[in-house]
């Protein structure tokens, strides 16, 4: 059986959103993927 390797275009992050919704209201840009939503 092969398995083949699913790689992810998203920001594992943030989701692929560019952005964290706070717990208090708002947002945040991600960090890692500075916004994009897609992984570096």
């Amino acid at each position: 059986m092969n398995k083949t390797k699913v790689e992810l275009k998203e920001c594992p992050y943030c989701f692929g959103r560019g952005y964290f919704q706070l717990i208090l209201g708002g947002s945040e840009t991600c960090n890692s993927c500075k916004g994009t939503g897609e992984k570096s």
